[in-house]
């Protein structure tokens, strides 16, 4: 209750800012610091709430004898000086994987350019600073609206904003990476394509771009930065955009869930959509989504509505959806029960916490509330990633494909989400052959699979018996082109499972490129979305063959299971080497790659209809620079204690592997690394860093990662890739280009903990750095320039 005092002080972005994790189970306590602070990381079981405090912040705590640690690591990354990498010449200083405002206003008018019938950039309405005409003139706020014009009709719609709140970086990256792989996508990828050609997908990526622009000089900024909210000058001015939407704007109860001080971070502002960002994002939502639920709270919103709106936020790894508004127990949104079930298949996608978003703490006037509470719509907020400032490793490494693979999988909802919420979820669509010749038949197959929901933190979803399957060849199910279905068959004989594999045949597809949808029904009558997949069909003399083998390059033996890629189609070579591959009439580029050996290519092949052209490949190895298996003992690598090398059941290999905690369960408080020896990779490339990881740690606090350094150990880097609450045996696989050609490479396995809660760690096993190269070839005879390419004319 000491820290309701403070909330009429200004958040002080000026002062040194400690990330901090208090040990309170408090609702007073976390109510009053959400209002405060507006953003929190709150483990009602652990008892602990994390957040940014400021020396304020910290008095307060010291005078009301409230017990709390600071963690060092994300301390110093909050404070650090922004500057650019060497050699940096794009992207937010320090951050070359974040694009500034300027970056991102020119590549969405490029991608408008590169992509004319599919691409269109919206002016929805302007910033704040450039309705008041302030220096600098402001912004507007821009939509990238896709879809293909190609194809008319009404179409489902799919809303994204990102980085509403300023200092959050990772969001806005996240909305224009998808919009640049769903046009880079369209007309190679089946699920891609069938996304563009009919659905829309409309991306607000920088819903608060004058706030984001203090944000690009090292500022946590959050709010807009309208000057008559807490001084003109203040760095703590300007309002809550994400506090001052139009539904429950003020209205959470019991309180709390915004403020009316001007310089808290959560001050809702002095009316309902007071800021302009708000009132265009608003009225532009309006036009995509009718109002399909009723004027009532208790009234649900229709179970036809079509589309999905996203709030993508950072961070705490967490999947939201309505209410915020009320308090937990007071009543859940009409429409929970899809609710949550689609926002616990979205967490299975990306692999975070799902939750109503009052668990976490009441928040009112909110994006996600209003699109629900005045549409209908179902409304999602992803808080991604562990930081505000998020390295771009974790990022680049995790956070962008889980959650392309979580965006992807929404798009997949678009028609009636309220209805498909809880149906089989379809994938691995394919067809044998993939490149048929008219009059062929063509087996279409997929898996529909029940299973796929996160029932963590008070889940209940359950696994349905798979009933049937349907496949429609040309048109979604939901098309007004009367179509009838194609029934599919288990593959097994029958459906009894949660997970079945289903086919049909296609006696005479038309020719051509078509688009095979499919759906699947549970037992308890749910249809989940669709999934598709494309079907090939060329004349006779519109389709040639590519055959040959596929050697090593050293004493010249057959590799199997080589993958020979060109122009969207695969072929894999059998046991002796040989592969052969249909291809339509063209010149293509072939590529060949096998584990454990570097790529190969050969460009300019001409493919002739009905002819068949020779390409052989030879690969080189990749060259095992280091190794540890641990049954030879620690072979130069330096174990800071208490890592040590134990017998231990849940390696892959073998008897032994190292572990941080040989006695047992680890330490609280702990920081302790393995580090390898000094590696000498001058004139290496493609460096693959594999490992055996068994990670049985507190989820979302104690970690395993790896770092490397290219300096013989005197600066390391941020994590290349972490673990946490992962005991499960796996092989990890991690591209490390950044010390290729370093003559004094080294990585490190890094264990941290916090201070309680404590499991059995982290089993590493089987280590091994492979590296590609001039270097590398040269040992393996290569000799001639053009053999290094690795094919053979």
């Amino acid at each position: 209750m000491g820290l309701l005092a403070p909330v009429t002080a200004a958040n002080d972005l000026g002062a040194r800012l400690e990330v901090v994790r208090l040990e309170t189970r408090d609702p007073a306590v976390i109510r009053a610091l959400a209002e405060r602070h507006g953003h929190l990381i709150v483990d009602r079981a652990k008892g602990v709430v994390v957040f940014e405090a400021d020396p304020m912040d910290r008095a307060v705590m010291k005078a009301q004898g409230l017990r709390w640690t600071v963690d060092a690591d994300a301390t110093e990354a909050i404070n650090r000086p922004l500057q650019r990498l060497p050699g940096q010449a794009k992207g937010i200083p320090g951050y070359l994987c974040y694009r500034t405002v300027a970056e991102a206003r020119a590549r969405l008018d490029a991608l408008a350019a590169q992509y004319p019938t599919m691409a269109r950039v919206v002016d929805i309405g302007d910033s704040w600073e450039k309705t008041a005409g302030q220096p600098g003139g402001g912004e507007d706020l821009r939509v990238l609206r896709l879809t293909n014009a190609a194809i008319g009709g009404d179409k489902p719609k799919l809303f994204i904003m990102t980085s509403v709140h300023a200092r959050e970086y990772t969001p806005a990256e996240v909305g224009l990476r998808f919009g640049e792989w769903l046009l880079a996508n369209h007309g190679i990828d089946p699920e891609a394509t069938a996304i563009l050609d009919h659905n829309e997908v409309h991306l607000l990526v920088h819903a608060n771009p004058d706030g984001r622009k203090r944000a690009e000089a090292a500022l946590l900024w959050r709010k807009n930065t309208n000057t008559a909210y807490c001084g003109a000058t203040s760095n703590a001015r300007g309002a809550d955009l994400n506090r001052n939407w139009p539904f429950k704007w003020g209205q959470a109860v019991g309180g709390g869930g915004s403020s009316t001080n001007p310089c808290n971070d959560t001050y809702r502002g002095p009316t309902a959509s007071s800021e302009p960002e708000t009132t265009a994002t608003m009225a532009y939502v309006r036009t995509l989504f009718p109002d399909r639920r009723g004027p009532l709270d208790t009234d649900p919103a229709d179970l036809d509505a079509d589309g999905l709106f996203f709030d993508i936020h950072s961070f705490s790894q967490l999947v939201l959806w309505p209410w915020g508004w009320t308090t937990v127990g007071a009543g859940p949104a009409p429409n929970a029960a899809p609710l949550e079930a689609l926002g616990r298949r979205f967490a299975w996608y990306n692999n975070y916490t799902p939750q109503q978003s009052n668990e976490l703490y009441p928040t009112d006037g909110t994006t996600i509330d209003a699109a629900y509470g005045e549409l209908g719509v179902p409304g999602y907020a992803f808080e991604l990633g562990t930081a505000f400032f998020q390295d771009c490793a974790l990022f680049e490494n995790t956070i962008w494909p889980d959650n392309l693979r979580a965006l992807r999988f929404a798009a997949r909802n678009l028609h009636r989400p309220y209805r498909v919420a809880a149906g089989p979820d379809p994938r691995a669509v394919a067809t044998v052959p993939d490149l048929a010749i008219a009059g062929e038949p063509v087996l279409l197959t997929a898996l529909f699979d029940d299973t796929r929901y996160v029932n963590t933190n008070g889940g209940n979803q359950s696994a349905q018996t798979i009933a049937s399957a349907n496949a429609w060849l040309g048109v979604p199910p939901w098309s007004p082109v009367a179509i009838p279905p194609l029934p599919m068959a288990a593959r097994d004989g029958s459906f009894d499972g949660s997970v079945e594999a289903a086919q049909a045949t296609l006696a005479a597809p038309p020719v051509g490129r078509t688009l095979a949808w499919v759906r699947g029904r549970d037992a308890a009558g749910n249809d989940g979305p669709w999934a598709t997949g494309f079907v090939h069909v060329y004349a006779a003399n519109d389709v040639g063959e590519v055959a040959g083998t596929v050697r090593a390059a050293a004493g010249g033996a057959p590799i199997a299971g080589a993958t020979v890629a060109a122009g969207g189609f695969a072929s894999s070579s059998n046991g002796s080497g040989s592969y052969t591959r249909r291809l339509p009439v063209g010149t293509y580029t072939l590529t060949a790659t096998a584990p454990g050996y570097e790529p190969a290519s050969a460009s300019g092949v001409a493919i002739a209809g009905g002819a068949q052209q020779a390409r052989d490949f030879t690969l080189f190895a990749l060259c095992r620079r280091l190794a540890n298996d641990a049954e030879s003992g620690a072979a130069g690598w330096t174990a800071q204690p208490p890592w040590a090398i134990t017998a231990a059941a849940t390696t892959q290999t073998g008897a032994r592997a190292w572990t941080e905690s040989p006695s047992g369960s680890y330490a609280n408080s702990a920081n302790t690394s393995l580090v390898s020896p000094v590696v000498d990779l001058a004139g290496y490339e493609n460096v693959v860093l594999s490992f055996d990881s068994f990670c049985d740690t507190e989820a979302g606090y104690d970690f395993g990662q790896v770092e490397y350094s290219t300096n013989g150990g005197g600066t390391w880097s941020t994590f290349a890739w972490r673990c946490s609450g992962d005991p499960v045996r796996r092989r990890v696989t991690l591209d490390l280009p950044q010390i290729a050609g370093s003559s004094q490479a080294q990585v490190r396995f890094r264990f941290t903990s916090d201070i309680n809660t404590i499991d059995d760690g982290w089993y590493v096993d089987n280590i091994a750095l492979d590296a590609g190269g001039p270097a590398c070839r040269a040992s393996q005879g290569a000799a001639d320039p053009l053999f290094a390419n690795g094919f053979e004319p």
